[in-house]
């Protein structure tokens, strides 16, 4: 006696009619179990064992049983797939955090639901062909669409996020906060304050987070032992020296009153010396009073440098952070929309600076001019940097009125400022 033919399965009718595999799907599916057995088990080849002992056709077999768990396997069209899928965003993306593992895994024959005549999404290309997985591969992955010649954005994309920490408030206590990560492939491993390790010290708040940021993304641009210190997003104080214990006292003295109660930021990793200094290092205005901060930041600590510095305070932030990488893709929320653009990398040593006044300057004095345009880089415009010696010793910003930064920047400056480099964000205050 024949046998009855199996019924469709949810799965394959969703393939069978949707051009495109929806990239949540597959995050919630395929992805989601590889990730979660790459972080179970470490070990690649361990990976591969387990995933072939669960058959072909296991890609199909998780659509089904997701879709029939969701209510949606009897929705055939991309529209009628896609809304459901919409709030899935938010979840973890497939294998964020293991995208350099992700490049050794094999071809699986399970993956046969991906190996269809018709195209599928970008963001599973990478399935076809792991041996050629890379991170820039990865960001064209996850676009949705793709980029049609000699554009630089894709027509439409997504972002995938997981929410991290629910915060005391938003940037007013009678806002309601949270912090999300971005799970995107292109960011994994990325660096950045979002990822970083909390070793010490009070929750983290909505403005600690967006100061933190701040602090971390000026400092990690300088190549010398630099230290920087932030208020309300913009730098107070930065100065690179050979020695960063100089640096740290340098940053301080440049705005002793707006360092306090700031986010201190260093690029190199802090030593018992350097967290005894932080400790005990007294307000230059009074020479008494210790120095209060909200957050510490460094790459790295060293054991007796972290165990130094959480003594300073029991609320006292101590945060690890990894150097957030280039090219990344920066957006901006604006009512109904959002604005993308390049992020901002360029540093002094990309750029040719032209002398336009008739005396050329001496490399001493060029040195400071590169050092204030790489200050300025990081503070809120209308911005006026004045600097001298690898010192910022005063700045002004947020001024609808240049002359005003200018101003304020030179009244911080005093005395000091004769013979410094002077750096605008944008023309020249003169008059």
């Amino acid at each position: 006696m024949a046998m009855a033919p199996l019924p469709p399965r949810s799965g394959d009718a969703v393939f069978a009619n949707v051009e495109h595999v929806n990239a949540e799907l597959f995050s919630l599916t395929y992805g989601a179990i590889v990730r979660q057995l790459l972080t179970d088990l470490e070990e690649v080849d361990e990976v591969n064992k387990q995933l072939d002992q669960m058959g072909d056709n296991i890609g199909i077999r998780l659509i089904d049983e997701f879709l029939a768990k969701s209510n949606v396997s009897s929705r055939n069209s991309r529209a009628e797939v896609r809304v459901p899928m919409m709030p899935i965003s938010l979840f973890p993306a497939a294998a964020a955090s293991t995208a350099g593992k992700l490049a050794h895994l094999q071809p699986y024959s399970h993956c046969q639901f991906l190996h269809r005549p018709r195209p599928v999404s970008p963001c599973l290309r990478f399935s076809f062909y792991p041996a050629k997985l890379s991170i820039k591969a990865m960001a064209e992955s996850e676009n949705l669409s793709p980029v049609s010649p000699g554009e630089s954005f894709p027509p439409s994309f997504t972002v995938s996020l997981s929410r991290k920490s629910i915060l005391r408030y938003g940037e007013n206590p009678h806002q309601k906060a949270a912090l999300y990560i971005d799970n995107s492939l292109s960011l994994a491993n990325a660096g950045g304050i979002a990822s970083s390790i909390q070793h010490h010290g009070k929750e983290m708040s909505y403005n600690n987070y967006l100061d933190a940021n701040a602090a971390w993304n000026c400092v990690s641009e300088f190549q010398s032992p630099t230290c920087v210190i932030v208020k309300h997003t913009n730098p107070c104080g930065i100065a690179s020296r050979n020695d960063i214990l100089e640096a740290y006292r340098l940053a301080v003295k440049g705005d002793s009153d707006s360092a306090y109660g700031g986010i201190v930021a260093f690029n190199t990793k802090l030593d018992e010396d350097l967290a005894r200094e932080i400790r005990e290092f007294r307000r230059p205005i009074d020479g008494e009073t210790r120095m209060f901060y909200e957050i510490v930041i460094a790459p790295s600590y060293t054991k007796k440098g972290l165990e130094v510095l959480c003594g300073k305070s029991e609320t006292l932030r101590i945060l690890e952070a990894k150097k957030t990488e280039k090219g990344m893709l920066s957006l901006r929320q604006v009512s109904g929309g959002w604005l993308a653009q390049d992020s901002d990398d360029l540093v002094p040593q990309d750029i040719k600076f032209e002398v336009k006044s008739e005396r050329v300057p001496e490399e001493d004095e060029l040195q400071d001019a590169q050092f204030a345009w790489l200050c300025v880089k990081h503070v809120k415009s209308n911005a006026i940097v004045i600097a001298k010696n690898n010192c910022m010793l005063g700045m002004g910003s947020g001024q609808p009125n240049r002359l005003e930064s200018l101003r304020i920047a030179c009244r911080k400056a005093g005395e000091e400022a004769k013979g410094a480099a002077l750096a605008s964000d944008a023309f020249f205050p003169f008059g």
